[in-house]
């Protein structure tokens, strides 16, 4: 079994709407860092596991001010006008689209790709449209190198260094050492998380 199928994704948002909120969701995203800055060095590979969930490719993260709620109730109200919210209801309007998605516009002017989930419970699998207003696109092993090298220098109370970035990226994320000026574009990404989760560095 490969190690990625042991961290299981739970969805941010209520039933029937998954949302990976570590992935699509930069308010809830900030809480978890925010949360896990507190925590001892001890469990530290507890949450590179969680980061794993962002993959290695690019991937786009919502960054209005709404919460995960609110984006559910937005989607469920256009889903109920098109008479398309409950499960089998939901799963011929999906099909009916030749690309097996419809993107829709919430609230905020953001955009939402609506897609056939995979958990009976969670149907509606839901994340920012690409391009779409309060949408960022990170990739993912640049952001999983940021976010390990904040967190454990707050857990060692220490400030994030390049030394530190490397060490979190050979001996806990499996990836290659970086130079100062290819590091630089993490550390920026980095900084702004410490700012938002309000994380020393």
């Amino acid at each position: 079994m490969e190690e990625t199928t042991l961290i299981k994704v739970i969805s941010c948002a209520r039933e029937p709407f998954m949302l990976n909120g570590w992935k699509h969701h930069l308010g809830f995203l900030t809480e978890q860092v925010k949360k896990w800055s507190k925590k001892p060095e001890q469990l530290f590979p507890l949450f590179v596991a969680k980061l794993k969930v962002l993959g290695d490719s690019q991937f786009d993260i919502y960054t209005g001010t709404l919460e995960p709620e609110q984006i559910a109730n937005d989607l469920e109200k256009i889903l109920k006008g098109f008479r398309a919210f409950e499960h089998d209801a939901f799963t011929r309007w999906v099909d009916s689209s030749q690309q097996q998605f419809w993107q829709l516009e919430i609230s905020d002017g953001s955009e939402w790709v609506v897609r056939q989930g995979d958990q009976p419970d969670f149907y509606i699998h839901i994340h920012p449209a690409r391009h779409s207003r309060h949408t960022k696109r990170l990739t993912g092993n640049h952001l999983r190198t940021g976010l390990s090298t904040l967190i454990m220098a707050a857990m060692k109370h220490e400030k994030p260094g390049l030394p530190l970035m490397n060490e979190v990226r050979q001996n806990y994320l499996g990836l290659s050492r970086v130079t100062k000026p290819m590091a630089r574009e993490i550390f920026s990404t980095m900084n702004e998380f410490a700012v938002l989760a309000d994380v020393p560095h």
